[in-house]
């Protein structure tokens, strides 16, 4: 899981560096503001995300409860591993905005300490 988080931060740190190059904001600063925005902006989703799939994983169980279909085990147990796959990529999604962000006041603290 830190592999794919570092090169989730890495692949969002160039492209938040090559917008920034495009909009001329060439600072350290503008920069480090600018890789925290996005961090923020990643929470937000895997927020919104977050909430959206556990939402229609229980109208899966209380649809499949009304239906009276035979093998509720069977498909309980596919709820169960779709929601532990949402919590993962909720996982995922926090951890790398969380060190997005820290990059970004780290980058942002170098013109002051030097």
């Amino acid at each position: 899981m830190a592999r794919s988080v570092l090169l989730t931060d890495l692949v969002l740190a160039t492209v938040v560096g090559v917008a920034c190059f495009i909009l001329d904001l060439r600072t350290l600063a503008a920069y480090g503001t600018a890789l925290v925005w996005m961090g923020v902006a990643m929470i937000i989703f895997a927020c919104i995300t977050g909430i959206g799939g556990f939402a229609s994983h229980a109208e899966d169980a209380i649809a499949f409860s009304r239906s009276g279909a035979r093998n509720m085990f069977d498909n309980l147990q596919r709820i169960t591993d779709s929601r532990s796959s949402n919590l993962g990529c909720f996982l995922h999604l926090v951890f790398a905005a969380v060190v997005l962000i820290g990059v970004g006041y780290l980058i942002q603290l170098i013109p002051v300490m030097f």
